[in-house]
């Protein structure tokens, strides 16, 4: 998650409408960040009082961002935690721009589940209160105004020449923002296969990683992944495949490797086809392939099989 999909700066507000099931409103919630602070040598954006949090007890107000870890962070009762994230959350993409960054997503957690909307913040909240579902959706966000009137800049004053100095031009500032999103290349991901013999034929395990410091996203065109193929290395025919025979989702979604991160597939292939059938002893060439819209597909490794 980059830091503008909840865009936190002092003075900053959000008001939430929340219905019950039956879409009847029954109040409204909302946060404020209040101000910029040190707390243990971090610097911490103080709220009223985060509403959205999965944990109870003791009120999250001190939020902070990790640039490295890519995520919000929390800190109460005196330990840092994710504001977020849990072993049982998933995220969905709604809306993404034509390069394929996510513009808006879902995290859904166990109890809770939240949409971000990039440059606005959480836009909906579904949540559990007194054991019903009730929904908070965003009705305004606002910034405190700069208090003062600015005066009119005057005639800037020019100072004398100097002969012995030396005139260095001022840099040139641009508004352009570097995305933080990269996009798929021939050198990234990096693709790596490994096949390790074994008495009833291979382990093989494929590692994709993402060798940029950007988030990398993939687009499928259903709920596979990744896939694996053996071909004859000297016909060239299709020996076997891993997803033969498995039944998928046929569902449009997203998913990305993080910064630096990587993801690891592990299979085993039985030395036999995809009729179930031995192979016979020759070399054989092994590909692992991201099943991506494009795919991304591994060197091949060849296969000795005696």
């Amino acid at each position: 998650m980059s830091a503008d999909f909840l865009p936190l700066e002092v003075g900053k507000s959000w008001t939430y409408d929340v219905t019950n099931e039956a879409g009847q409103k029954v109040g409204q919630i909302g946060f404020e960040v209040e101000e910029y602070t040190i707390v243990s040598g971090a610097s911490f954006y103080v709220l009223s009082e985060f509403p959205f949090s999965p944990e109870t007890g003791e009120p999250i107000r001190f939020v902070r961002y990790d640039r490295d870890e890519r995520s919000f962070i929390r800190k109460a009762r005196n330990a840092e935690g994710p504001l977020f994230l849990n072993d049982g959350s998933a995220t969905e993409v709604i809306e993404a721009d034509a390069a394929g960054a996510p513009q808006k997503f879902i995290l859904r957690m166990d109890k809770m589940a939240l949409t971000f909307q990039r440059g606005v913040g959480i836009v909906e909240a579904k949540l559990e209160k007194s054991g019903s579902m009730v929904t908070a959706k965003l009705v305004g966000a606002s910034a405190k105004p700069t208090t003062g009137t600015a005066a009119a800049p005057g005639p800037a004053r020019v100072p004398a020449a100097d002969k012995n100095q030396v005139l260095i031009p001022p840099p040139v500032v641009t508004n352009r923002r570097e995305s933080p999103v990269a996009t798929v290349t021939s050198q990234n991901p990096r693709v790596d296969v490994l096949a390790t013999p074994t008495p009833d034929g291979f382990q093989i395990v494929m590692v994709v990683i993402n060798v940029s410091d950007k988030i990398l996203p993939f687009r499928f065109g259903s709920g596979q992944t990744y896939d694996f193929l053996i071909h004859d290395a000297v016909s060239g025919k299709e020996v076997w495949k891993w997803s033969s025979g498995n039944v998928f989702t046929q569902v449009v979604r997203s998913d990305s490797i993080r910064a630096q991160g990587k993801w690891q597939f592990e299979v085993t292939w039985n030395r036999k086809d995809n009729d179930d059938k031995p192979v016979p002893a020759g070399q054989y060439r092994l590909t692992g392939i991201v099943t991506s819209l494009p795919a991304v597909r591994s060197a091949p490794v060849l296969l000795d099989l005696r």
